[in-house]
């Protein structure tokens, strides 16, 4: 506390805290029992707690309610170092000129970054560097996920620094080719993604999609003989399971800690995540449909995301695509969500999740590596399916 302060307004620090102390003794802890008891007023007293729970694919039934006693929480839990998450634009245009004029009003709308996805047709090397020197003058980063602009990237250490190329070297790689193909040097500019739900089923549980990323990242961190630890993105589609998806985030910043400790990486690499809002088609309506997206892109930022990317929910409408970008600041400026680093600690039902999901991915990681890693497992039929 500020001394000065404290002088300044008269206050006695030692008086204060004996009398905080005593206004907190003159309650009485709750128990589980009073805190069932305020939930049977709002659902009707002719429920019974003990039968009602939400069956999760992969994990145990979350019940209703949780206290202190029956978490395991941890204060060493790793969490993100920064309280805000980059506002991301996905660029989709399929012509270099529209793509261009996007990035452009991108930056106008107060987005940081500008995520050129492989839609967008960039045939010249002088429309590439046309494009990184928009964005340049924008004040935007670029992240590539197009192939086609690898034959301009040969010398990408050159290319200025708010740029940078995503690499997923399994996707890329035929099938055919995977059991005997070899991690490409990195450059400065390049990042190696990880998205375990390309390999799985819809179906496949939260559990399981972390597993797989976990089993992509630990081939590369084995092919570049742990090199790539620094280098690795985690892109995570966020889903409507609101508190599950808050979870999902979380325990992937402690599962990614429990990787670094079990690889015995020196250094303590963060997790870097990008996740993705995808259009939404659940309503005939595109307006009901934001509003999902709005409360997904709220559990990836109570979740802990470095980087937000919200499609707009009509591609050919500009309109859109300012209104999706508004969620950003409504959660960064109007909701405050970027003021603190880890919102959701503290919060038993999400701690609990947090503990069941990151405690069943590791054990379906630990059986794809006992399989002989993501690519004997992937050739076997296990990822796909969910079989763990």
């Amino acid at each position: 506390m500020n001394k000065s302060l404290t002088k300044k307004h008269g206050l006695n620090v030692t008086e204060f805290q004996k009398n905080t102390t005593k206004l907190f003794n003159d309650f009485s802890p709750s128990t589980k029992k009073d805190w069932e008891k305020i939930v049977l007023e709002d659902i009707g007293p002719e429920h019974d707690l003990s039968k009602i729970s939400w069956n999760l694919p992969g994990m145990q039934p979350a019940l209703p309610l949780y206290t202190k006693e029956e978490i395991s929480y941890s204060e060493t839990n790793p969490i993100r170092k920064t309280c805000s998450w980059q506002l991301c634009d996905y660029i989709s245009d399929k012509n270099f000129s529209d793509a261009k004029n996007s990035i452009i009003e991108a930056a106008n709308g107060g987005s940081e970054c500008c995520f050129i996805s492989k839609k967008v047709d960039i045939d010249f090397e002088e429309d590439f560097k046309n494009l990184i020197k928009a964005a340049e003058n924008a004040g935007v980063d670029l992240i590539f996920e197009s192939l086609k602009i690898s034959k301009f990237t040969d010398s990408a250490d050159d290319i200025d620094s708010n740029v940078t190329f995503l690499r997923d070297d399994f996707s890329d790689s035929s099938q055919s080719n995977l059991n005997s193909f070899e991690i490409k040097p990195l450059s400065s500019n390049q990042l190696l993604s990880v998205n375990g739900s390309n390999y799985c089923s819809d179906e496949a549980s939260i559990p399981h999609r972390l597993a797989v990323s976990l089993s992509i990242a630990s081939e590369y961190l084995l092919a570049t003989d742990l090199k790539a630890a620094d280098s690795i993105l985690f892109r995570v589609n966020t889903g409507s399971l609101y508190f599950p998806e808050i979870a999902k985030l979380r325990a992937l910043r402690v599962l990614w800690h429990n990787m670094m400790e079990a690889w015995k990486v020196s250094g303590n690499p963060e997790t870097l995540i990008l996740s993705e809002i995808e259009k939404n088609d659940a309503t005939d309506s595109p307006y009901n449909n934001l509003l999902i997206s709005v409360t997904e892109a709220m559990s990836a930022v109570l979740g802990g995301t470095d980087i937000l990317m919200i499609h707009p929910f009509d591609n050919e409408n500009h309109f859109s695509g300012r209104i999706t970008r508004n969620i950003h600041h409504i959660l960064n400026e109007e909701a405050h969500f970027g003021k603190v680093a880890d919102p959701a600690a503290g919060s038993y039902y999400v701690e609990k999740l947090t503990d069941e999901i990151a405690k069943e991915a590791w054990r379906r990681f630990g059986q794809i590596e006992e399989n002989g890693g993501f690519l004997n497992s992937l050739e076997n039929g296990i990822i796909p399916e969910d079989l763990l």
